[in-house]
C-alpha cells in the first residue's frame, strides 16, 4: 500500500513537469514599468479631481507568451499572445489588448494573422522617449491639432500581416484589414463603434520598407485606413468633441505617410522622421460640416548619448505645423514638444530614469505631453501648454 502511495505522489509531482516539457517551446516574459509624474499646465478637473499635481502611471507594462513549432521543411508555426498590464492598481490587473497573432514563419518570411501593430509601424522610428512622457506618438498619430477628432489606432484587430526576410539589411512588412465592420473600431457596445458599424466599411492597409545596417536607418511607411480604421468625433480645432457624434460616412479615409531616417555611431545616435496624416473630404466633413479635407505635418528630431556603459542622455523636439483645413491653413493650429531624459542602468534588465517635456501648444491646438505609449493624462484643453517631470522604474523579464 505504501509503495502505491509512492508511486501515485511522484505521479503527482512529474504530470506537470512533462506537461511543460511537451511545451518548451513556450517564452513567458513582459515589462514592468511605472513612473511617478508631476503634471502642470493642463486645463480643467476629472472626475477625481484636478489634472495637475503627482500621478503614478503603469506605462504599457506587459505580460506576454510566445513560442514556435517546427513543421519541418524550414516552416515553423508562431504565435504570440500579449497584454497590458495595470501595474498601478485598480480593480483589474489586465488592460488592453496587444500585438496577439498566430501564423507561419520560414525562409520566405513571415505571415501572421490576429491584432498588428498600425501607428506602431512608424510612431518608434524617431521615438527616443517611447512609453514615457514626450512620447512622439503624441504628436504623429494623436489627432488633428492634438484634439483627437481623428486619431490612427496604434493597433489594428482582425489584421494578417506580413514581414519579409532581410535582404541586405532591407525588410518589408505589409498589413492588410477587411471591410469589417468590428475591425478598428473597437467594442460593439462604445458609442464610436456603434456609428461607424452603421456606415460601409472600406478596407485598410499598411506598407513599410525600412533599411538597418553598419549603423544606418531608413524607412518609408504608407498607411491607408478606410472608415473602420477612423476615430470621427464632431469638434473644431483645440475642443474636443463627443466621440462618434459626427457620425461616418462611407468612403472616408485617413492617409499616412512616413519617412524616418538615422546614423548609430555607437556611443551616439540621431535620427529624424516626417509624417503627413491626410483625411480626405468625407472624413473631415464629419468631423465639421462642409470641411473639404484636413492636412497635419509633424517633423521629429531626437538622439541619444550614451554618458557611460550604464547611462545614456536623450533628447528630441518634436513639431506640428498647422493644419490645412479644405485646402486653407488653420492659424494657430500647431504645437512644438520638447523632451529630455535621463537613464541609468541598474542591471542588464532593470533601469530607472528620470524625463522631462513640455508642449507648447497654439492658441488652436491641444497636444498633450503625455500619453500615448505613457500612461496619463491626454486632455490638456486647447492653447494651454502642459508639462510633466517624471521619474521612473523599468524591469524586463
Amino acid at each position: 500500500m505504501q509503495k502505491k502511495l509512492i508511486v501515485l505522489a511522484v505521479a503527482a509531482l512529474t504530470a506537470p513537469t512533462l506537461a511543460l516539457a511537451d511545451n518548451a517551446n513556450i517564452t513567458f516574459y513582459g515589462k514592468a514599468h511605472v513612473s511617478l509624474d508631476s503634471n502642470n499646465g493642463n486645463a480643467g478637473t476629472t472626475a477625481t479631481g484636478t489634472k495637475n499635481g503627482l500621478n503614478l502611471t503603469s506605462n504599457s507594462s506587459r505580460f506576454g507568451l510566445k513560442g514556435s513549432e517546427d513543421l519541418g521543411n524550414g516552416v515553423n508555426a508562431i504565435y504570440q499572445y500579449e497584454t497590458e498590464v495595470l501595474a498601478q492598481g485598480g480593480n483589474s490587473l489586465l488592460g488592453a489588448q496587444r500585438d496577439t497573432y498566430v501564423g507561419l514563419k520560414g525562409e520566405l518570411g513571415s505571415l501572421v494573422a490576429g491584432r498588428l501593430p498600425l501607428a506602431n509601424m512608424y510612431a518608434n522610428d524617431a521615438n527616443f522617449m517611447g512609453d514615457k512622457i514626450g512620447d512622439a506618438g503624441n504628436m504623429t498619430a494623436g489627432g488633428f491639432g492634438g484634439n483627437g477628432s481623428i486619431a490612427v489606432p496604434s493597433r489594428a484587430g482582425r489584421a494578417i500581416g506580413y514581414v519579409s526576410p532581410a535582404f541586405s539589411g532591407v525588410t518589408v512588412t505589409a498589413g492588410f484589414v477587411p471591410n469589417t465592420a468590428q475591425s478598428l473600431s473597437g467594442s460593439a457596445a462604445s458609442p464610436a463603434a456603434t456609428v461607424q458599424n452603421a456606415a460601409n466599411k472600406d478596407t485598410s492597409f499598411a506598407l513599410r520598407a525600412a533599411y538597418d545596417q553598419n549603423g544606418v536607418f531608413a524607412a518609408v511607411n504608407y498607411v491607408n485606413l478606410g472608415v473602420a480604421g477612423i476615430v470621427l468625433g464632431t469638434a473644431t480645432p483645440g475642443t474636443v468633441g463627443a466621440l462618434g457624434a459626427g457620425g461616418a460616412a462611407a468612403g472616408a479615409k485617413v492617409t499616412v505617410a512616413s519617412f524616418a531616417g538615422g546614423y548609430d555611431l555607437g556611443v551616439a545616435q540621431v535620427r529624424a522622421q516626417y509624417v503627413l496624416t491626410d483625411a480626405n473630404a468625407a472624413a473631415a466633413d464629419n468631423v465639421v460640416l462642409g470641411r473639404t479635407g484636413m492636412k497635419q505635418g509633424v517633423f521629429t528630431l531626437g538622439g541619444q548619448y550614451n554618458v557611460t556603459e550604464t547611462s545614456a542622455i536623450k533628447a528630441q523636439v518634436a513639431k506640428a505645423g498647422d493644419m490645412t483645413v479644405s485646402g486653407a491653413s488653420q492659424a494657430n493650429s500647431g504645437a512644438t514638444l520638447m523632451a529630455l531624459d535621463y537613464d541609468y542602468s541598474l542591471s542588464k534588465r532593470t533601469t530607472v530614469y528620470a524625463a522631462y517635456a513640455k508642449v507648447s501648444n497654439k492658441t488652436n491646438a491641444a497636444f498633450s505631453a503625455t500619453g500615448y505609449a505613457h500612461g496619463g493624462l491626454t486632455t490638456p484643453g486647447a492653447g494651454n501648454s502642459p508639462s510633466a517631470l517624471s521619474v521612473g522604474v523599468i524591469h524586463n523579464f
